[in-house]
């Protein structure tokens, strides 16, 4: 059981992580500005935005949560009753490389842009997936909560590329958007599934 919460907090901690450090990225770059740059701008030192610190912080933090994110998949996959929810956790850990990848190919790269898409597209799939495994069961009320979360993400794209160019000063706006609810799915999951094992840990033997 002790186990089991160890895994179940490497949900916490890979949200945690890579939030926290572009979060901090943006706070300590002397040239940010939500309405004006992309997020990707903190991953490259001499942009307007960009500095070794910043570069540090969000390449690393995105590399970083997601290798112990794969740790929390792992846990998902482990945990799966069916074969849905073990779907649910291969999207989460294809999901979380996509996210280690942005870190791994900062802007400016070949790569960069495919692997950007691919990680907000993944990230409501993944939720989307998790909404229809849960949402015939006794967590229907998770699953929709995961579908709102899941449209939250494509929701604002949709708006975004409706009103503009995509590529366009302020995409860091649709972009944390989308981090926060990837975050907060997370976050959500780690949290329930520690509870219940705790719930089960406290319940009398039989």
């Amino acid at each position: 059981m002790e186990r089991n919460a160890g895994l179940a907090a490497s949900g916490v901690v890979a949200a945690g992580v890579s939030l926290a450090s572009v979060l901090l990225a943006t706070m300590l770059s002397p040239d940010f500005a939500w309405t004006a740059n992309a997020l990707s701008n903190l991953g490259v030192p001499g942009t307007a935005a960009g500095t070794p610190t910043t570069a540090l912080l969000f390449n690393g933090g995105l590399i970083l949560g997601a290798l112990v994110g794969f740790v929390f998949a792992f846990f998902l996959w482990r945990r799966a009753e069916n074969r849905g929810k073990r779907v649910v956790a291969v999207l989460l850990a294809v999901t979380l490389a996509a996210m280690g990848a942005i870190g791994v190919f900062p802007q400016g790269g070949p790569l960069h842009v495919p692997v950007a898409v691919a990680f907000y597209v993944l990230v409501t799939a993944t939720i989307w997936a998790d909404a229809v495994v849960v949402g015939g069961t006794e967590e229907g009320l998770r699953g929709a909560v995961a579908t709102w979360l899941g449209a939250a993400n494509l929701g604002v794209w949709v708006i975004w590329a409706a009103t503009g160019p995509v590529r366009r000063p302020g995409l860091a706006l649709p972009e944390i958007v989308g981090a926060l609810v990837f975050a907060i799915w997370i976050l959500s999951t780690a949290i329930r599934l520690s509870s219940r094992d705790r719930a089960v840990a406290r319940s009398p033997v039989r």
